[in-house]
């Protein structure tokens, strides 16, 4: 489950919630499908992120004409931080370009500090899969930051190298075509010998009006080396400014691809120096309804299903059980999802993530949202939309292209409390441990009302199945007696019955 590939980038964000969509919409749903077409998926966002066991690092950074000392940086970066998000500039400044507190360090990494600052884009390339840089594109004012993982700091030196260049042009019109026309070549990655597509993500926001995020990998030179190249380059459009943000490091190819999501779209907003919203976080990869706490006084953390009320993983010994945890940024409730849960409009939304730990790896999931709508028509378009998501599931953001193996089928009978409409689909998508596990996941929408419960289930197994609990499954283990139908069934009765508690 876990990817978008965030999967839920892969798997939230594809179609729109409303009737008509935006141009960027539509030109990302369009590039997707092109991309697709010849993208070799190298990574799964269904992976939990592993650490860099004896990190091969490779990388250096480059100083341009005009770099700063890291000292004096930081007194600028002071003086930045509190003139950035007040009204916009007339012109760019080194005040639009991203500090580390717009930048979010993956964990196990540090956090990152700022290294250079240029006026211009430096002499040394930042980014080897373009072609141009943003002054060849016709920027008539650029600037640069390069950034480090805090030195000294455990997993640093693995952690590569980060960039920011920043670039003002002549309208809006042209910041996006050549934003479109980066993205593309980041794709290609033309400079490079071997490089291949191992991702995708769209950046979205209120100040964007074009922007992705694009990874490929491609091996080093030196043979003997444990790791491949990961470049991540992340291109945003704000009105008449362009962003490009690179992320370089060697990585072993279990590792999830890098995704530059939140820092991308927080930059975004300084790089047109307004402040971003005040959810608690700008992120298109996170949806900006607050979670597990009320909203408009209708939905609380009651309607979210405790951890104890969760039936046993029997087959994984676990000393935790399952662990309710807050939900991260790559991870959507559905992995089918299309689009964030909040494009469909609800007034409130409340949501819980739960996980299934052994002393190795995580080998159960359980995310949960339940969503409160105006009235029922606007439940029932929302229960349509994600039907449709659950049919197609093209999910393939960061990667992972889940095979549906059950389209969605009514389950309304084995629900207590008789939903008004209930379905249910399966899809399944590579584990990350380079061996044959495969992560098979169950989802259920069901609508109650002006209410919608969601539940995603996802269990580690593979090749086959989990447990049938039938003696002629060529699945069947006898060391395995527990019934996977039944413990999905359990799973989501426990979450709809918390979700609609209060409507009974």
């Amino acid at each position: 489950m876990s990817d978008p590939i965030s999967r839920l980038d892969q798997f939230r964000a594809d179609s729109p919630g409303a009737p008509m969509s935006s141009a960027a919409e539509v030109r990302r749903r369009g590039d997707q499908i092109r991309r697709r077409t010849r993208a070799v998926v190298t990574a799964g966002a269904a992976a939990v992120a592993a650490a860099v066991a004896g990190p091969v690092i490779f990388l250096s950074t480059g100083i341009g004409d005009q770099g700063i000392d890291p000292a004096q940086s930081d007194s600028i970066s002071a003086a930045e931080s509190g003139a950035a998000y007040s009204a916009a500039p007339s012109a760019l400044t080194r005040a639009n370009l991203p500090t580390e507190d717009d930048l979010v360090a993956d964990d196990p990494y540090p956090a990152w500090v700022q290294e250079q600052t240029y006026d211009g884009e430096g002499t040394d390339p930042y980014n080897e899969c373009l072609t141009e840089s943003l002054g060849d594109s016709g920027a008539a004012t650029t600037f640069r930051r390069d950034f480090v993982a805090r030195p000294g700091a455990e997993m640093a030196d693995a952690a590569g190298t980060l960039n920011a260049v920043v670039g003002e042009f002549d309208s809006a019109g042209e910041a996006e075509k050549v934003s479109i026309d980066l993205s593309d070549a980041a794709i290609l990655c033309s400079g490079v010998d071997g490089a291949e597509l191992a991702g995708t993500l769209p950046v979205e926001g209120d100040v964007i009006s074009s922007g992705s995020i694009d990874v490929v990998t491609y091996q080093p030179d030196e043979p003997d080396k444990n790791a491949v190249w990961e470049v991540a380059t992340a291109v945003v459009a704000a009105e008449d400014r362009v962003l490009v943000m690179t992320r370089k490091r060697g990585v072993q190819d279990y590792v999830s691809p890098t995704t530059l999501q939140t820092s991308a779209v927080n930059a975004a907003y300084r790089l047109v120096g307004v402040a971003p919203p005040g959810a608690p976080s700008t992120d298109p990869s996170v949806d900006p309804t607050p979670t597990g706490s009320p909203t408009e006084g209708r939905l609380g953390d009651a309607n979210l299903v405790a951890a104890g009320e969760l039936p046993a993983l029997d087959r994984f010994e676990s000393a935790l059980g399952w662990n309710r945890y807050t939900p991260t940024p790559d991870v959507p409730t559905l992995a089918c999802q299309k689009e964030w849960l909040s494009t469909l409009g609800a007034t409130a939304k409340v949501a819980a993530d739960y996980r299934w730990d052994t002393d190795r790896a995580m080998v159960g999931q359980v995310h949960v949202a339940v969503l409160e709508f105006s009235d029922v028509n606007a439940a029932g378009a929302a229960y349509n939309e994600v039907m449709e998501w659950m049919e197609v599931c093209p999910a393939n953001k960061l990667g992972v292209d889940p095979d549906v193996t059950a389209l969605p089928r009514d389950v309304s009978a084995d629900l207590d409390a008789g939903p008004k409409r209930a379905a249910r689909s399966q899809a399944t998508y590579p584990g990350s441990d380079g061996n044959d596990s495969i992560w098979f996941e169950t989802e259920l929408v069901a609508e109650y009302d002006t209410r919608l419960v969601l539940v995603g289930y996802g269990e580690l197994a593979g090749p086959c199945p989990p447990s049938t609990g039938d003696k002629e499954d060529p699945c069947y283990q006898p060391d395995q007696p527990d019934s996977w139908p039944g413990r999905i069934l359990a799973i989501e009765k426990a979450a709809v019955t918390a979700g609609i508690s209060d409507l009974r």
